[in-house]
């Protein structure tokens, strides 16, 4: 009974047919293009698979996996039509190897030679994005909002009946103490309210009179746009004036 060959010794056959097999079709792609085609198509499909399989050992730093398929492919069909001689010379093979897939590994090392850059690769997603100062222009803006805040903070402070001042009141003093909601950065009206003794939707209704009467000074004294359209603090580091309040 003769022994049935083992599955490990039956590897090297098979690369020995495939090598054989390709030098055949490569040989017959020289003269004919339908051949040249099937031989092109036969290795693209291949090194697709290749890739996706192993995209580390088949990656150019530079190049998208589109390109660096299409460079492999383009230097494949080129060695093909070179003459027998200059092709065994610039492009030999190797024993028990495909030599398509010698040509591609070959021009893969020198691809990676001619993009190679002269750094280390780092992972730039977590890097910390570079902090822009304002613009002088920006500055200007800034400042001119900051006037127009201002006046109209006084204009409507002026306006202001007795109970409404010392609603403003309250509120400066609530808002001098810190009293700001940590999730919203919203003034908290209870701390004003327990100020006065009242309640907090008195201190509501307080809150949204001085509001509308600082934006009706506001909108009559300036005509930009973007300001602030509550009477709160546009951040918790500009807390001071009326339209900090």
């Amino acid at each position: 009974m003769t022994p049935k060959p083992s599955p490990d010794a039956s590897e090297p056959r098979r690369a020995l047919d495939a090598a054989s097999a390709d030098a055949r079709e490569r040989d017959l792609s020289q003269h004919d293009s339908a051949a040249l085609l099937a031989y092109h198509d036969k290795w693209q499909r291949r090194l697709s698979g290749l890739m996706r399989a192993h995209p580390e050992r088949w990656a150019v730093p530079g190049l998208s996996a589109e390109e660096t398929r299409d460079a492999l492919t383009l230097r494949l069909l080129e060695a093909v039509h070179l003459p027998a001689p200059l092709r065994d010379h610039e492009e030999p093979g190797r024993p028990g190897r495909e030599w398509g897939l010698c040509v591609m590994q070959r021009h893969l090392a020198r691809l990676r030679r001619r993009f190679r850059l002269p750094a280390t690769p780092l992972d730039m997603r977590d890097a910390p994005l570079p902090l822009r100062g304002p613009t002088q222009e920006e500055r200007w803006l800034e400042l001119e909002a900051d006037a127009c805040r201002a006046s109209a903070g006084q204009r409507a402070e002026a306006r202001l009946s007795g109970p409404q001042r010392r609603w403003l009141g309250a509120l400066r003093e609530a808002a001098r103490d810190e009293q700001f909601f940590e999730a919203s950065d919203r003034l908290n009206l209870s701390a004003a309210s327990r100020l006065l003794h009242k309640n907090r939707s008195s201190a509501l209704r307080a809150y949204q009179a001085l509001s509308e009467s600082f934006q009706r000074e506001l909108a009559r004294g300036s005509s930009s746009e973007g300001e602030p359209s509550e009477f709160q603090p546009a951040s918790p580091t500009r807390r001071c004036g009326m339209s900090s309040e």
